[in-house]
């Protein structure tokens, strides 16, 4: 009996009396003389209500947007490495110039943990502000996303965890929540523009992901009302973090592109930012060549865009759980160790997926098989994994081979595994992760 499933934000028609099958499956409908792709498009309602600005000096218009919108004072949230290089100066005298009343909050640290939400919730609580600025990566406004979540709604942050599909549509979420402003500053995360977060629990050693999409016109979800997106803000950013938050862009791309019930609409952003990070990265991390990070940050918005409306996999599943458990691992390296196993583990049953990830790269695949060109794409990401020296291996990563057990055993807890396009339980994942180490 059909019926209409909410997908990461979009209401797919799912016959629920078929057999199980990734929503939207291009595999099948191929056709055998190499011809295009048929696709059922499916049903599904789209909304996006959040105001973006793109450009150089955009977050100089922070002060004026604030004034537009009829707020007069606001917590700054970010983190001490930020406000110390002066990347939040120029947001703060556009503050001061629009006689906006502010305070800054900068306790948020890397993989960001229950405690510091909480941190972030009683400074906004204490000053009673109209609306939080989140300037940061992914752990600032994941922060600042959660403390605004329990500023309006009741409960401890693990009632809003997400860890199976049913999960998505709950409806947990019940208020709209507190005003929300996030200005990045890596090219990485997207979580600017999406509707998710991810906080350590650390009692349990795990990466807990917090969301939910609008289920109904202008119904309550988690994240901003306004991002500005400066790629100027990216200019003092590190190499390595470069590296790491670039190939995590791309990652987003890949496992949105092949995800389970994929929808067409993020097809075309996904191929784009899958071409645009391998030609951009590296520039950035060698020279910080200014089109190269403006094109990576670009591909990072983009690829944040298509996280609303596509899952991901077991590359976010494993690479997530692996965090939890060591905290002192970024994010970005966990998901390059881990991303070719895991493309060689799913393109044994969807190799016309990852042949599309060849194309998207600009490979060459003139006469290749689906397989064969499977295979040299995952040969290209590890040429780009190595190109900016990020960890190949859990192993490079002082991952304890003792712990794979437990970090596959645990990805099956995580609302990402639902959606790798081929099926696996916990011995599946440990060969991906002993493939990985």
């Amino acid at each position: 009996m059909p019926e209409n499933v909410l997908f990461y934000g979009m209401f797919l028609d799912v016959d629920t009396d078929a057999p199980t099958q990734p929503l939207l499956s291009t595999e099948s409908q191929r056709e055998p003389n190499g011809g295009q792709t048929r696709m059922s498009l499916g049903e599904y309602t789209f909304s996006f209500p959040i105001w973006v600005e793109f450009g150089n000096g955009k977050s100089e218009r922070t002060g004026d947007v604030l004034d537009a919108k009829g707020w007069d004072s606001a917590l700054v949230v970010t983190d001490q490495g930020i406000r110390e290089a002066g990347i939040i100066d120029g947001v703060e005298s556009s503050l001061e110039a629009a006689g906006i009343d502010y305070e800054v909050f900068d306790d948020v640290e890397p993989n960001p943990t229950t405690a510091m939400v909480h941190d972030a919730l009683d400074a906004l609580n204490a000053g009673g502000f109209d609306v939080v600025v989140a300037v940061g990566g992914g752990s600032v406004i994941d922060t600042a996303k959660c403390a605004t979540l329990l500023k309006t709604n009741s409960g401890d942050l693990a009632e809003y965890e997400v860890a199976v599909p049913e999960d998505v549509t709950a409806g947990t979420v019940e208020n709209h929540t507190h005003p929300l402003v996030t200005i990045p500053t890596t090219s990485g995360t997207g979580s600017e523009v999406d509707y998710w977060a991810v906080i350590t629990a650390p009692d349990r050693e795990f990466k807990m992901a917090i969301g939910q999409p609008p289920l109904y016109p202008d119904g309550p979800y988690l994240g901003a009302d306004v991002s500005l997106v400066d790629p100027e803000l990216t200019a003092s950013l590190p190499p390595r973090q470069t590296a790491a938050t670039g190939f995590d862009a791309f990652s987003h791309a890949l496992e949105n592109h092949v995800a389970a019930g994929a929808p067409e609409l993020v097809k075309p952003y996904t191929t784009h930012v899958m071409g645009l990070v391998p030609e951009y990265l590296s520039d950035a991390y060698e020279t910080g060549d200014t089109e190269a990070r403006e094109q990576l940050l670009f591909g990072s918005h983009m690829a944040g865009f298509c996280e609303n409306f596509a899952g991901f996999g077991a590359i976010h599943s494993l690479a997530e759980v692996t965090g939890g458990m060591y905290p002192s691992i970024p994010h970005g390296e966990a998901i390059a160790a881990f991303t070719p196993a895991v493309m060689r583990y799913n393109l044994e049953e969807y190799p016309a997926r990852y042949a599309e990830v060849a194309e998207a790269m600009g490979l060459d695949t003139d006469g290749l098989s689906d397989v064969e060109a499977a295979h040299e794409a995952v040969d290209a990401v590890e040429a780009l994994i190595d190109e900016v020296d990020l960890p190949s291996s859990l192993r490079e990563l002082d991952v304890d081979e003792a712990d794979l057990p437990e970090i596959a055993e645990k990805s099956l807890d995580t609302i990402e595994i639902h959606d790798n396009p081929r099926d696996a339980d916990a011995e599946d994942l440990l060969h991906v992760a002993r493939d990985a180490y």
